[in-house]
C-alpha cells in the first residue's frame, strides 16, 4: 500500500500534462511494479500482459463495430436517417435538434462508439442547422449529448468490454440497454422540444411534411433495420457469437454500401478501414496500459483492503452503491471510460455481488454513470469531437450540454431506483 499514493499521483501527473490515457496507466503501473518487485517483476509482467490481454477472440468483436459504423458513415446511410427523421419531426418544436438525438439513437444501434456517432452527425446536422438558423451552441450540443447513446444501445463496446471483464452475458447486457437507451433518448427529445418552445429564437420552425412523405421516408431505414435485428436478435438467440455476429453485420453492412445501395466504392472502403484503425488502436492500448496498472493495484493489497473496508461500514447496500456512483461520475470526469471499467470493475464487482446486486443491472448502471463524463468537463470527449467538427467554442458546446447533463442524472436515478427497467427484459427477474 505504501506505493500507492505516489504512483496515483504519478498518473495523475501524467494525465493533467496531456499523455494519452493508455500510456499513462501503462509507465505509472510500470513504475509502481519496479518499486515493489524490482526490474525482474516489472520485465516480466510487460512481456507477457499487452498479449495475454487482448489476444482474445471476443475482443475481435471491437474493431468489427467500430468498422460496421464508418462503412454505414460512408455510405451516407447517416443522412438517409437524418433526413427521414427530420420529415417526421421536424415540424415540432426543435424539430431538427429532435430529428438528431433520434437519428444518433438509430445510428448508435449500429455502431457501438459514441464518438464515431458523434462525428457523423456532426457533418450530417450542422450545415442543416446553419441553414434554417438554428442557435449553434444548443444544436451541436445536441449532437454531443446524443452520441452518447451509442454507449448504451447495443451493439455497445462499453457493454461488451464490461460483460468480458466481469463474465457476465454480454447478450443479456445488450438487451438490458435498450430500454435505458430509449428512455433516455425520449428524456432528450423532450429537452429539446421544451428549450425550443421557451426560446423560439433558438430554433425556429422547420418545413412540415405530408403523411405521405413520412411513410415513403421510412424505406430509407430498411439498412438500418435489418442490422440491428440481425445482431442483436442472432446475439440474444444464440444463433450466433457476440464476434461472428460483428463479423456478420461489417459484411452485411459491406454489402448493403457496396453492392445495394452502390454508395461505396474502393477509395471509400479504405478510408472506412484506416478509420477505424485509430480508435480501435487507442481502445487496445487503453486495455493494455490499465491491465498494467491493474497489476500494481492488485500487488498492492488495495483491493482486498477496500473490500474489507466497505464490509465493515454499517451502511445499507444502497448507500454502498450511492457511493460508488459518484465515484465514477467523478471519475468519468477525468478519466475515459474503458480505462475506468477496466481498471475498477476487478476491484468493485466482487463486492457488489456479495451485496447481491443482479450483474447485469450494475453494468447497465455503471455504463449509464461513466456515460456521462462525455459530456462534462474537463474531458468531455464528444464535445471535443463536435466542437471540432463545427467550429463551435467549446464553452458554447458545453453550455448546449448542461441540459442533457441533467436529464443523464435523471435517467440515471430510475434506473438505480428501478431496476426493473433493466431485468425485465434481460433474463433476470
Amino acid at each position: 500500500m505504501e506505493y500507492l499514493a505516489p504512483v496515483s499521483f504519478l498518473l495523475a501527473g501524467l494525465l493533467i500534462v496531456g499523455t494519452p490515457i493508455g500510456f499513462a496507466m501503462g509507465i505509472a503501473g510500470t513504475v509502481g511494479l519496479y518499486l515493489i518487485g524490482g526490474l525482474n517483476l516489472a520485465l516480466g509482467i510487460l512481456s507477457v500482459a499487452p498479449y495475454r490481454n487482448t489476444a482474445s477472440w471476443l475482443l475481435t468483436a471491437i474493431p468489427l463495430f467500430i468498422l460496421m459504423a464508418e462503412i454505414l458513415s460512408a455510405s451516407r446511410i447517416s443522412s438517409d436517417m437524418f433526413r427521414a427523421a427530420n420529415k417526421w419531426v421536424g415540424h415540432l418544436p426543435g424539430g431538427l435538434a429532435v430529428a438528431t438525438v433520434f437519428t444518433s439513437a438509430g445510428f448508435g444501434a449500429v455502431s457501438g462508439s459514441s464518438t464515431a456517432a458523434t462525428a457523423t452527425m456532426a457533418r450530417t446536422v450542422a450545415p442543416e442547422a446553419n441553414k434554417y438558423g438554428y442557435d449553434r451552441g444548443m444544436i451541436v450540443g445536441t449532437v454531443a449529448a446524443a452520441g452518447t447513446l451509442s454507449i448504451m444501445i447495443p451493439p455497445s463496446v462499453v457493454l461488451m468490454v464490461y460483460g468480458i471483464i466481469t463474465e457476465t452475458s454480454i447478450g443479456g447486457l445488450f438487451i438490458a440497454g435498450i430500454v435505458p437507451g430509449l428512455i433516455t433518448a425520449l428524456s432528450f427529445a423532450g429537452i429539446t422540444m421544451g428549450w425550443a418552445g421557451l426560446n423560439p429564437d433558438l430554433a425556429p420552425p422547420v418545413q412540415s411534411h405530408s403523411w405521405r412523405e413520412r411513410i415513403l421516408s421510412l424505406r430509407e431505414l430498411w439498412p438500418v433495420i435489418v442490422l440491428f435485428v440481425f445482431v442483436v436478435a442472432g446475439i440474444y438467440s444464440g444463433a450466433v457469437t457476440v464476434t461472428e455476429a460483428a463479423a456478420a453485420g461489417c459484411f452485411g453492412a459491406i454489402l448493403i454500401a457496396a453492392v445495394m445501395l452502390r454508395r461505396m466504392g474502393w477509395r471509400d472502403f479504405m478510408d472506412a478501414l484506416e478509420r477505424t484503425t485509430r480508435p480501435t488502436a487507442m481502445i487496445f492500448t487503453i486495455i493494455i496500459g490499465a491491465h498494467i496498472f491493474g497489476y500494481f493495484v492488485t500487488l498492492t493489497m488495495a483491493p482486498q483492503a477496500l473490500v474489507s473496508y466497505v464490509q465493515g461500514l454499517e451502511v445499507s447496500p444502497g448507500m454502498v452503491i450511492l457511493i460508488l456512483i459518484v465515484i465514477f461520475v467523478l471519475l468519468g470526469c477525468v478519466m475515459d471510460q474503458l480505462a475506468i471499467l477496466i481498471l475498477t470493475m476487478p476491484i468493485v464487482f466482487p463486492m457488489v455481488m456479495e451485496l447481491g446486486y443482479s450483474p447485469i443491472w450494475f453494468g447497465i448502471l455503471i455504463t449509464k454513470t461513466v456515460e456521462i463524463g462525455l459530456i462534462t468537463p474537463p474531458i468531455g470527449m464528444n464535445v471535443f469531437v463536435a466542437s471540432s467538427i463545427t467550429g463551435v467554442p467549446l464553452k458554447r458546446v458545453f453550455v448546449g450540454v448542461l441540459p442533457f447533463v441533467l436529464a443523464e442524472f435523471a435517467v440515471l436515478a430510475l434506473i438505480a431506483f428501478f431496476p426493473e427497467i433493466v431485468t425485465a427484459f434481460s433474463g433476470e427477474y
